[in-house]
């Protein structure tokens, strides 16, 4: 976004300002809209801020690119390819010899802001998905400002600096900020807060319609693709109803009808919800049972678990062991923290101390998912997890446990947001939160001076030294925002601040303390999308009229992007390693026995790309370009056709392309239906080098037919002699059934909302 459309947007912004505040004071009535919106533009500056040099293109952030470059940058623009020539991208053949696109939850072609951008810009730039990761991180604080906006302590909502100041903390902390790479992850994850805000409406007012509302907000959302992170909203949205139960209960003490409202609630939210999904979800669901995932370990799932050092640490600072893959030397390399930032600590527990009685009623269930998420980001440390594994289906296929810290970001924000309204609106105090303050400090304090001790017992050893800086440094910030926000709860209890001085230095110092912490963290100067710039080879390749893939899985770490087929339009048998690949792939991949072998030559592999000077069975292969950049491309001579004939009574468990295979025409390809044409003086077998999956149907001069599996991993179709033609397509039932169920949540949803607005709410101070 350059200068002059930024510059405009402010000036929009102000005059909306300008304008609401003018029509508020025509009415007489002060409703605080203009306050809002006020918000919601500090903090889009301060996401901007934040990130002004990737934003600027100044630099490229993660360093390497991450998933946003080796994945996503390839997979969104293969689907926005795809969707500009008016096809669905249901099946996609440039990577790993051919897979379910449509089943691939990460795929997120359906989530409304990326079809925005599809339709809009089919070639965007990679630079284009940086802004949207910032823009989610945007959307999540703005969430939670809503949020905090929509929840009643019982009976009135946080101020507006506190909202505006929980918003700030959630929008860079460490569970979001770390996965800026990561733009289906943290897209998710940005409408947790806008989901749990229609949810807690609807409980609070006895309104299904905001039932309604959340379900649709939550089926939104996951359609960014991140199964994991979609789980964890369900999980958050299920131990809040509990809390709710609880607190009513306790309020009522009494069981009535009434009572178990939330939880009626929360299974018409859950059930919407997935019946709007059933388009993503049922061709997933199908997938886990064909992917190398379904092969996953307890061990597997556990990996990158939130270990109780880093937890400790990462209360206070993200940095004591190094943030970012270049620095950091603690287990689990870049697992999220439980940081959301110095003031956030101090005021999450002042909310706890200084919470009035009947706030305390309703701000344990926010302790309580807190707490959950904690226990369950610990993975392997604690037995809860491996509880979960046995109790919610499908959560076995999940890695990373440290990711639920979401969970706790959440719940510390909320709380945080209580505890700023104590000590700066209602100016409690206690002795508790003295003590908590000076011994944080002095915690703090020896810790800070026991690391500078240590940059001067480690100067020998450079790797050592390195590591105390990195601490020493992380320390001193940790404790210089600990000092400052004492110093600033000091000044508002003896009333030297104003609330609003108060409100705009806290919200500033949380800033600057996570900026200091994570604005300059794993970025770099070097275009991360280097290696898909190979003008000269793609361009050779693509000089080649037949119907081919090629073999990048050669060793080309540094030189070329495992998925570059998918964005330079070629078939690889290769790609960037993802769980989801079908099993039948890695299977037939690990039984090859070399490329030497004939069995490798099934694969349709015309072209393989290897590393400069690496060599390959003699004779079988020539070096037809290259070197180019340190690439070298060679013909494999002895490649079977994309389909040819086999006799009728070949054995389909053991196929073998004979040395002059009876090649088959292909009048047309797409990814979701290939055209044919057979001739053959007897009865045979037409073997496809495509992958087997269901949803692929075959006709044979327009008569239906079955598609038999060959060797476990392709396709044969039996042709009579003659010519014949054969025309094979992919229309998955489970697609087609999930549009039915999405068809059935929209006229569900409609109905909900048409009945909840002849309802009167209840009047609510």
């Amino acid at each position: 976004m350059s200068s002059f459309w930024l510059i405009l947007l402010v000036v929009v912004w102000l005059l909306l300002i300008g304008w609401l505040r003018w029509r508020e004071q025509q009415r007489g009535r002060s409703v605080g809209l203009w306050k809002d919106v006020l918000a919601g533009g500090v903090l889009a500056l301060l996401v901007c801020g934040f990130f002004w040099r990737t934003l600027s293109g100044a630099a490229f952030q993660p360093a390497d690119g991450g998933d946003l470059v080796s994945f996503l940058f390839p997979t969104y623009r293969f689907a926005a390819a795809e969707l500009s020539q008016g096809r669905l991208p249901l099946w996609n053949p440039t990577l790993y010899g051919g897979a379910p696109f449509i089943g691939d939850i990460q795929a997120g072609f359906l989530y409304p802001p990326n079809l925005l951008l599809f339709l809009i810009n089919p070639a965007f730039p990679y630079t284009a998905l940086q802004w949207m990761s910032a823009a989610h991180l945007y959307w999540a604080g703005l969430g939670m400002y809503v949020l905090l906006r929509t929840l009643r302590w019982p009976m009135h909502s946080v101020s507006r600096p506190a909202a505006f100041f929980a918003a700030v903390a959630f929008a860079f902390a460490d569970p979001l900020l770390i996965h800026f790479g990561n733009l289906n992850l943290i897209a998710v994850l940005s409408w947790a807060p806008w989901v749990l805000a229609a949810f807690a409406r609807g409980v609070m007012h006895a309104h299904w319609g905001w039932t309604g509302v959340a379900a649709a907000l939550f089926a939104v959302g996951s359609y960014a693709g991140h199964a994991q992170s979609t789980l964890y909203i369900g999980l958050a949205l299920a131990v809040l109803t509990v809390g709710w139960l609880v607190t009513d209960f306790q309020e009522r003490r009494r069981f009535d009808r009434m009572l178990v409202r939330p939880l009626g609630m929360l299974l018409a939210t859950a059930f919407l919800a997935a019946l709007l999904l059933a388009p993503i979800l049922l061709p997933a669901l199908e997938l886990t049972r064909y992917a190398v995932r379904s092969d996953f370990t307890y061990q597997d799932t556990v990996a990158f678990s939130l270990a109780p050092t880093q937890m400790l640490a990462g209360l206070v600072t993200p940095s004591l062991f190094g943030r970012g893959p270049g620095l950091h030397w603690s287990l689990w390399e870049r697992v999220e923290l439980p940081y959301l930032g110095v003031p956030t600590f101090i005021l999450a527990f002042c909310g706890l101390a200084l919470a009035l009685p009947e706030q305390r009623r309703r701000i344990w269930m926010w302790v309580a998912l807190a707490l959950f998420g904690l226990l369950l980001a610990l993975g392997i440390y604690t037995v809860v997890h491996g509880w979960l594994t046995l109790l919610l289906p499908m959560f076995d296929q999940f890695r990373a446990p440290a990711r639920a810290v979401v969970l706790w970001a959440i719940g510390v924000s909320v709380i945080a947001a209580v505890g700023f309204d104590a000590v700066a609106v209602r100016m409690a105090h206690t002795t508790i939160r003295t003590t908590f303050l000076r011994s944080g400090a002095a915690l703090l304090g020896a810790a800070t001076l026991l690391s500078f001790a240590l940059l001067f017992v480690t100067q020998a050893d450079p790797a050592a030294f390195l590591r105390a800086s990195l601490a020493a440094l992380a320390l001193t910030i940790a404790f210089a925002a600990w000092l400052g926000s004492w110093a600033l709860l000091a000044a508002r209890q003896r009333r030297a601040l104003s609330f609003g001085a108060f409100s705009t230095l806290i919200a500033a110092l949380l800033f600057i303390e996570l900026a200091a912490a994570g604005a300059y963290t794993d970025i770099s100067e070097t275009d991360p999308t280097q290696g898909f710039q190979h003008a000269e080879i793609i361009a050779f390749l693509r000089s080649d009229p037949d119907l081919f893939r090629i073999d990048t899985r050669t060793d080309l770490q540094g030189l070329w992007q495992p998925d570059t087929a998918a964005l330079a339009g070629l078939q690889d048998v290769g790609g960037v390693d993802n769980p989801l690949a079908l099993r039948s792939f890695v299977d037939f991949w690990e039984s090859l026995g070399g490329r030497g072998e004939r069995r490798y030559d099934l694969l349709n592999v015309k072209y393989v790309l290897v590393r400069e000077g690496t060599p390959l069975p003699e004779g079988k292969f020539t070096k037809v370009f290259g070197p180019v950049r340190g690439i070298e491309v060679y013909e494999n001579r002895s490649f079977a056709p994309r389909a040819w004939v086999a006799p009728a009574d070949v054995d389909l468990n053991n196929v073998l392309p004979p040395s002059e295979p009876t090649p088959a025409q292909v009048m047309t390809y797409t990814p979701t239906q290939m055209r044919l044409r057979v001739k053959t003086d007897e009865p045979g077998w037409l073997i496809v080098s495509e992958f087997w999956y269901p949803g692929w149907s075959a006709e044979v001069n327009g008569a239906p037919t079955s598609i038999a599996p060959v060797n476990g991993a392709f396709r044969g179709v039996a042709v009579p002699a003659g010519e014949s033609e054969v025309i094979l397509t992919y229309r998955p039932a489970s697609f087609t059934w999930g549009l039915a169920l999405a068809g059935a949540g929209v006229a569900g949803l409609a109905a909900l909302l048409w009945s909840a607005r002849f309802r009167r709410p209840p009047v609510f101070p």
